[in-house]
């Protein structure tokens, strides 16, 4: 989100480049990240309308949806975790979706004024090399305040 007042741009960053937005803007984009070698998918979403300290109560309403819409839901008690340095929640889930069991970590972590939400997801279980992959996904971020 553009902060600075005195910038006339600030800059976005895209997959294909830098896209320069004048005035103030929010990030609500949805980013979906294929690893086809991991047959994995990685989805970071952005939810800017959770209030600071109302983490666990978003957690908990993602939760109630998918238990909702998807059949046989098994959720891992909620963790703490770490990201680029910073507290997370991490909660570990299978579903079954129509004939596909679906495995999913799930990481939410407030920057700023919104929170960050990463979903991991596979159909085959978590084996010790795809627990190591969300691991590096995890310790991969960088916010903006740590590149200075």
């Amino acid at each position: 989100m553009s902060t600075n007042p005195l910038m006339s741009t600030d800059p976005f960053i895209l997959s294909e480049g830098l896209l320069s937005l004048p005035g103030d803007w929010q990030d609500h984009s949805i980013n979906v990240l294929k690893f086809p070698e991991q047959k994995a998918s990685l989805v970071l979403t952005r939810a800017w309308d959770v209030a600071a300290g109302e983490e666990d109560a978003y957690i908990n309403q993602q939760l109630a949806t998918i238990k909702q819409r998807m059949t046989n839901v098994v959720v891992s008690e909620k963790k703490g975790t770490r990201i680029a340095e910073q507290p997370a929640t991490e909660v570990d889930l299978h579903f079954d979706n129509n004939t596909v069991t679906v495995y999913e970590k799930l990481a939410v972590m407030r920057v700023d004024a919104h929170l960050l939400v990463f979903t991991f997801t596979r159909t085959a279980p978590f084996d010790n090399a795809a627990k190591d992959f969300w691991e590096e996904i995890k310790a991969g971020l960088q916010l903006k305040t740590m590149l200075g």
